[in-house]
């Protein structure tokens, strides 16, 4: 019945178009019904719907059985009315705007979840439940316009994706559920259910949706509360790009990204790379990499360059702890500090500076034990040549303070990691040993040193633009703030030069372990480590088997974390999930 004389059908729209099509069409009716931005001039603004907008123009609830059914009839028929249907949304949702009971408007705010809900509260089950649904029909619907636009009727409407996004709110910014667990939290609302309780990856959950604003999730063990936000799949929340952890606008990254690499930004002279590398091929092909990874992230990311030699023990026991109960990548970098209950006292780095002013300052500056529990040195490019140490010259020669026992160093971090007192001597000799398997350099330790001489390491950190100023400060050699320096923020930012010039790093684990807010990469000098590195740590996380057994891996997780452990975490080795 589509006719005999009909063109050639046109070839299918790119995905990314049909994307375009979907964001255009939905987020004006799901935004309105689940109170997230609708766009209004240059800021979104929330809007309460009126409840009889969807039943006056097309009715949601006559449409929807319409919408995937076999009523629509075939060819262009179909098509014409599917897009009817998607306007007639649309209209609904306008008039709804429009024909506001008060008419008045919400404004957005960071801590706003379904303020979209008027009123009296009674009516909150029956309001979530229609704007799930609602929602749910608008995505069936375009769904069915995308597939007759590209001539394909053979998909099933009843293979149906969640329409929603559900987030929790971390320390670090919103993160959102995965999709099959957005689906049933979003099912139980869809039935008018707003307290209810879920077992989601090994724990149970409460949710609770009942009070407007205060959306929220409860650990029924832990007693741990977060907040919680409904959101359009399709498009991101306005206040999303300003959250803890986020990469800000994307404008703001294309910036970064056309200012390129921050170790080359200001005309920034690379001469030191070649100077101390020259004829080593091992450390150029590290340095390389280096230089495309900042390429890569340098949008969204700012970069800092932390040197070592020995104390890269400690950092690779660090990650693969780590990696057993936190689920840290320990296979692209080691860890830098682990015990985050000691930074419940200096947690960022404006109280680093406070303490250092207060009581580092007269006592050993950044070498006082306080500072070097939270704190850790860097240079802000990749061929800095200063004050004090250049990259280049340090991962060849190595960088390292020899004023403590590194072997005890060892056993107080596996002690403090939970390993059974009685065992900890024995495993650290084991640890020893299996570096000097793989060639790392335990000669402070009391082993061998490796054999190329070269027991420099860099770490090559990656920290999100959001969150510098809160992680990291301006230094002068030993610790001091360099005022001239700060904010880094407007530093790293700009198209100034960071060849030359300090800074300190709050090495909070909070952060180090999530790869949404901070990123890193190791490199070794020594070759036969660097080659060895991913081996070495997975046979060090089978050395740890201490904390494999489930009732001491939970008191160790909740001993490092500092007493509460994440929402995700679960007693089963944490490295099955990476």
């Amino acid at each position: 019945s589509r006719g005999t004389a009909r063109a050639a059908p046109a070839r299918a729209a790119p995905s990314h178009r049909r994307r375009s099509r979907r964001n255009a069409a939905m987020p004006l009716f799901c935004r309105s019904w689940l109170g997230v931005s609708v766009p209004d001039g240059a800021h979104g603004k929330r809007l309460p719907p009126s409840p009889a907008s969807i039943s006056t123009e097309g009715s949601a609830s006559t449409t929807a059985s319409s919408s995937s059914g076999p009523g629509l009839g075939s060819g262009s028929s179909r098509l014409s009315r599917c897009r009817a249907l998607a306007r007639a949304a649309d209209d609904a949702v306008r008039k709804g705007r429009n024909n506001a009971s008060d008419g008045t408007e919400t404004t957005d705010s960071h801590t706003d979840d379904l303020t979209w809900v008027p009123g009296d509260t009674t009516e909150v089950p029956r309001k979530i439940s229609a704007a799930i649904g609602a929602g749910r029909m608008v995505s069936r619907t375009i769904s069915r316009v995308e597939r007759l636009e590209e001539d394909d009727d053979s998909a099933s409407d009843s293979e149906e994706c969640c329409c929603h996004r559900v987030q929790c709110l971390f320390d670090y910014g919103w993160r959102d559920f995965a999709e099959a667990e957005a689906k049933q939290i979003c099912d139980q609302l869809a039935e008018g259910h707003t307290e209810f309780s879920m077992q989601l990856r090994g724990h149970e959950y409460r949710f609770d949706f009942s009070r407007p604003g205060e959306a929220s999730q409860t650990n029924k063990k832990s007693g741990k509360r977060r907040k919680l936000r409904i959101l359009d799949r399709d498009s991101p929340a306005a206040d999303e790009e300003n959250s803890p952890g986020s990469s800000g606008p994307a404008p703001e990254a294309a910036a970064q990204r056309e200012l390129g690499p921050q170790s080359k930004r200001g005309g920034a002279c690379q001469a030191a790379i070649g100077k101390y590398l020259e004829g080593n091929k091992h450390a150029q092909s590290c340095f390389d990499f280096f230089e495309k990874q900042e390429a890569k992230l340098c949008g969204e990311w700012a970069v800092f360059y932390h040197s070592y030699s020995f104390a890269a023990l400690i950092y690779e026991v660090h990650a693969a702890v780590a990696s057993v109960l936190f689920r840290f990548r320990s296979q692209y970098a080691s860890l830098p500090r682990i015990l985050v209950h000691e930074f419940h006292e200096i947690p960022d780095a404006a109280t680093l500076v406070q303490q250092f002013n207060d009581k580092f300052a007269e006592n050993k500056r950044d070498h006082n034990p306080g500072f070097r529990k939270v704190g850790i040195s860097a240079m802000t490019s990749l061929a800095s040549t200063g004050p004090e140490a250049c990259v280049a010259r340090v991962f060849v020669q190595g960088y390292s303070c020899k004023d403590l026992s590194f072997r005890t160093v060892l056993e107080n971090v596996l002690e403090a990691c939970y390993v059974p007192k009685a065992n900890v001597n024995r495993l650290a000799s084991r640890v020893i040993k299996l570096s000097e398997k793989h060639g790392l350099d335990v000669s402070q330790f009391g082993g061998k040193p490796c054999k190329s001489q070269k027991a420099g390491h860099l770490m090559q950190i990656f920290i999100k633009r959001s969150l510098v100023d809160q992680l990291v400060y301006a230094a002068e050699p030993y610790g001091p703030v360099d005022d001239a320096r700060m904010p880094v923020s407007r530093l790293v930012d700009s198209d100034e030069s960071c060849l030359r010039g300090q800074v300190r790093i709050v090495a909070n684990p909070k952060y180090f372990m999530q790869a949404n807010a901070v990123r890193m990469f190791v490199a070794s000098a020594d070759p036969t480590f660097h080659k060895n590195r991913s081996m070495f740590q997975r046979e060090l996380c089978d050395a740890i088997k201490e904390l494999a057994e489930p009732s001491l891996r939970e008191r160790a997780a909740t001993g490092i974390y500092g007493g509460t452990l994440p929402s995700w975490w679960t007693a089963e080795d944490q490295r099955n999930h990476v």
